[in-house]
C-alpha cells in the first residue's frame, strides 16, 4: 500500500545518500 511504497522511497534515498557521504 500507500506506506510501504513510501517506506521503499525513503529507504532508496537513504542509500543514495549514505552513498553520497
Amino acid at each position: 500500500g500507500m506506506a510501504s511504497t513510501a517506506g521503499s522511497v525513503l529507504g532508496k534515498l537513504a542509500k543514495v545518500a549514505i552513498g553520497a557521504l
